[in-house]
């Protein structure tokens, strides 16, 4: 794998997770349930992630047609994922007697919009296989077209010296998104920014994990950990939302309802800066981060590019200087 370009890394790893999102819309069409729903939108973003990482590596007119196609399926998938997480939170709180008991109204209003959310989503989601945008894109990578200058470089450099050179600024990006996000005072705009900051260097991570060995398992442990309290506190700010959206507020049962949410979220937002701050806060914990991003793959001399780079034989040291340094952004 580390003798592999950064192209042939690319191509062959974008093939893979676009059939995978495939896969999981077609599951989504069949069944609609909660976790084919999940599933499908962990499948776009991962996908989604190597776009933004890998982007010189692509075809730029087939990628902004993917990924507008694939937002647009990401919000409407967004609409369901939002009242299924109403619905498991409210029922679990009734369970759990830690919410008020007349929680069923209030439940049906969420399935009843959740019905209607997932008809229209998935009419989208038969209307993108019916394009067809998968062969689309596979046509267009295998259509041999020389790259040219920066895009050539990138693509022509190991994949594993591109690695060393995408994480670390990541790394260094997502610490400080979560010092921010660990404040006393920080705002919910703040919290959810690194929520997706947590999420995107997860992603990239698993794209990259195969250069690695075992050395990440522990560092993509953590990262799972802390998103998983900061879904839990997206989750308390989407009930609220929506409940907010049925006019609850103004009934008894929903002015409780929404209390005890509220409770929960104030709880799940210290553990998780008690989290990051025993965790994340120190520089020696970054430097240590940013140590084993460095450490991808193997030494290895020149190597020649794949077919669709159309660049000569490169040094490994000359080109990964030239690389750019692609920040962690929301695909």
């Amino acid at each position: 794998m580390s003798s592999s370009t950064t192209g042939q890394f690319a191509t062959e790893q974008g093939d893979k997770l676009l059939r995978s999102v495939t896969s999981q819309i077609a599951r989504a069409i069949r069944s609609g349930g909660a976790d084919e729903v999940h599933d499908m939108r962990v499948a776009i973003r991962r996908f989604q992630r190597i776009l933004v990482v890998l982007k010189p590596c692509f075809p730029r007119g087939e990628s902004r047609r993917m990924r507008r196609g694939l937002k647009r399926v990401m919000v409407q998938a967004g609409a369901v994922r939002d009242h299924d997480v109403a619905t498991r939170l409210l029922t679990r709180m009734a369970v759990s007697k830690s919410g008020p008991p007349e929680l069923g109204a209030i439940v049906s209003q969420f399935q009843k919009r959740r019905d209607e959310a997932a008809e229209t989503l998935i009419a989208t989601l038969r209307r993108w296989m019916q394009r067809n945008l998968a062969a689309s894109w596979r046509k267009a990578l295998e259509s041999e077209a020389a790259l040219k200058g920066a895009d050539a470089r990138f693509c022509a450099v190991p994949v594993d010296a591109a690695a060393k050179r995408i994480l670390p600024p990541m790394a260094t990006e997502h610490f400080r998104c979560g010092k921010d996000a660990a404040r006393e005072d920080a705002s919910a705009g703040e919290i959810h920014r690194f929520r997706i900051a947590d999420k995107n260097l997860r992603y990239t991570l698993d794209l990259f994990a195969a250069l690695y060995g075992a050395a990440l398992d522990g560092l993509r442990d953590e990262l799972k950990d802390v998103q998983t309290l900061l879904g839990d506190i997206n989750d308390c700010v989407t009930v609220r939302r929506l409940l907010h959206s049925l006019k609850a507020s103004r009934q008894k049962e929903g002015k409780a309802i929404l209390t005890a949410i509220k409770k929960r979220q104030h709880k799940k937002t210290e553990q998780f800066r008690q989290r990051f701050t025993a965790e994340f806060s120190s520089a020696a914990t970054l430097r240590l981060w940013k140590d084993k991003l460095r450490s991808a793959g193997a030494a290895s001399p020149a190597v020649t590019s794949g077919a669709r780079t159309g660049a000569k034989t490169v040094s490994k040291t000359s080109l990964v200087k030239k690389l750019p340094v692609r920040r962690a952004s929301a695909a």
